[in-house]
């Protein structure tokens, strides 16, 4: 049976009965009570499934959207489906907790409607004997908790109670330290207070694994510093090493090779200025090409711009205005769009309603003349020699493009 096909029904009241019954103790049989409202089509219901699962419906992060379509299709190896009894007002289901569950979620439907407890599901901890929450019931309850819209104080309290009661609980420090993280908005002093946790465990549990891995994703990827994350990376076995730490080296290696390519094009930008425009072409949009230089006796000035990019067109804006006092003939300019859809490009561009010729990319025009980003704009004298090249946009530089402009007309 999969949900993807049923009609979403939300509830927007119901009544929490769950919430007073004793919560599901792992290796025990649980009853579920659902009492639907008057109003939903589940009072007149003549036959009610119960759909559950535990600790987690498929991918457990994400966006609320996303968490939501995992309910809606979830991991069918994971999901259980029981028939509930109707008892007066009430439907119940008797289900068997498994002894490794930490955490119960469920929703019910009649075949047509769900109930999801307005797209959150019923959610909750499977307890030990003691009759406290197992480890990982609070941690993966986070993802719930984002389901439901939480604060994230709310969010960080559940994992601050996981990792107290379960300090061995490494993935869960993880998830810890960032949601500390996203709520002081990478702050150093939270920087500080991570750094200072991680070497208090370190006392502690610097030989397990799990601890090495959970301290090498914390550094190179919450504390972003790579250099630590690293060597926390050199102190794991390949076998015990885990997805995301494993994928370090390589990350690093396509960061390297990124930090290289930024400093080719930078390289490249300050060897064409004051030396000629290399030879290349540009399609023109009707299967046509461009070529450059153009060799007319006039100037260029070539803008490199998308229709996605904000600046690009305040670029656009800007040209214009510091063109304005001179004949449109004077100089030559091309907008040369970025875009891989020229036909989204070329209606965005009309209707701007620019005077200037619009081109797209070509070839290794981009790699040539040292283009990484947008906007960016070439200013080329009569003689074919890039006079100047403005890497950017910001609201001051009206003045600079008019000197810029009145340069090339001398």
């Amino acid at each position: 049976m999969r949900m993807r096909s049923l009609l979403v029904f939300v509830l927007l009241l119901f009544p929490l009965v769950l919430n007073a019954q004793p919560g599901p103790v792992a290796g025990s049989d649980f009853t579920v009570v659902y009492n639907p409202p008057a109003s939903s089509p589940f009072a007149s219901a003549s036959a009610v499934t119960l759909v559950y699962v535990f600790d987690y419906w498929n991918v457990r992060y994400g966006t609320r959207l996303a968490l939501w379509q995992n309910v809606l299709d979830p991991d069918t190896s994971r999901t259980h489906y029981a028939p509930m009894k109707k008892e007066g007002e009430s439907w119940t289901a008797k289900i068997p907790i498994p002894a490794t569950a930490a955490l119960l979620s469920y929703v019910v439907t009649d075949g047509e409607h769900v109930d999801g407890n307005n797209q959150k599901t019923w959610v909750r901890y499977v307890l030990g004997a003691d009759g406290e929450p197992v480890k990982n019931a609070r941690f993966y309850n986070l993802s719930f908790l984002e389901l439901a819209r939480e604060k994230i104080g709310v969010q960080i309290r559940e994992a601050e109670r996981e990792v107290t009661s379960y300090p061995e609980n490494f993935p869960a420090y993880q998830q810890y330290f960032m949601l500390l993280m996203e709520q002081a908005k990478g702050s150093p002093r939270t920087q500080e207070r991570i750094a200072a946790r991680i070497d208090g465990l370190e006392e502690q549990y610097g030989t397990n694994p799990e601890f090495l891995n959970m301290a090498a994703e914390v550094w190179y990827y919450v504390l972003q510093d790579q250099r630590k994350g690293l060597e926390y990376r050199k102190r794991i076995e390949g076998s015990k090493m885990w997805p995301q730490v494993f994928a370090m080296a390589d990350r690093q290696s396509k960061q390297e090779t990124a930090a290289e390519r930024a400093k080719y094009h930078v390289d490249r930008r300050k060897e064409l200025q004051g030396a000629e425009l290399p030879a290349f072409n540009l399609n023109n949009g009707t299967g046509g090409k461009s070529a450059f230089p153009r060799n007319n006796g006039r100037p260029l000035i070539m803008l490199f711009w998308a229709s996605t990019s904000d600046k690009s067109g305040s670029m656009l804006e800007a040209l214009r205005a510091a063109l304005a006092p001179y004949p449109a003939d004077a100089v030559d300019v091309v907008v040369v769009s970025v875009d891989q859809d020229e036909e989204k490009a070329l209606k965005a561009y009309q209707e701007k309603r620019m005077p200037f010729e619009l081109l797209f990319n070509q070839g290794s025009t981009l790699y040539m003349l040292g283009v990484d980003s947008i906007p960016i704009t070439y200013f080329v004298d009569t003689k074919n020699i890039v006079q100047n090249i403005v890497v950017g946009f910001d609201s001051g530089i009206s003045g600079r493009l008019r000197k810029l402009v009145d340069g090339l007309m001398r």
